[in-house]
């Protein structure tokens, strides 16, 4: 196993856009995450609750941010004996159509190899990213083609 996993997706918006769903309209795409996006904030994922509370599972820290351009974030989990680094970072990129705009989006997490279950995590986050990519970019393309 590897120290770090990626996962990549283009989708059919702007940088701004995309950003504004994944900064903006966060509770939208992933309701169990909470930050703020600037640099030494607190981040923490929550278990989804009946009272929309919910049980602490992960927490970190918001590394950096570049607007329309990078959200980094060190998070951990109460079971986990180190912490892990995930950056989600945007770029604009030519597509299919010329009138159109697109965002290539790239999700990494490293510090996977420093994690006693890190093989699993690796496993597991591999699909979890996969999947809140999926949700954040149709959100961000609904809403520009709104």
């Amino acid at each position: 196993m590897g120290d770090s996993i990626r996962v990549a997706a283009q989708a059919q918006c702007s940088p701004a856009q995309l950003w504004h769903a994944l900064v903006d309209n966060r509770a939208a795409w992933w309701p169990e995450m909470e930050f703020t996006a600037s640099p030494g904030s607190p981040l923490a994922e929550r278990t989804a609750g009946d009272d929309g509370g919910g049980q602490q599972r992960a927490s970190g820290t918001v590394l950096a941010v570049a607007r329309d351009r990078l959200l980094s974030f060190r998070w951990t989990m109460p079971e986990w004996n180190a912490h892990t680094v995930v950056s989600i970072s945007l770029a604009a990129s030519p597509g299919p159509d010329p009138e159109t705009d697109y965002t290539d989006v790239v999700v990494t997490e490293s510090g996977l190899g420093g994690l006693a279950e890190g093989a699993d995590v690796a496993r597991t986050h591999t699909e979890e990213w996969a999947d809140h990519l999926a949700s954040l970019i149709s959100l961000a393309e609904n809403a520009s083609h709104a």
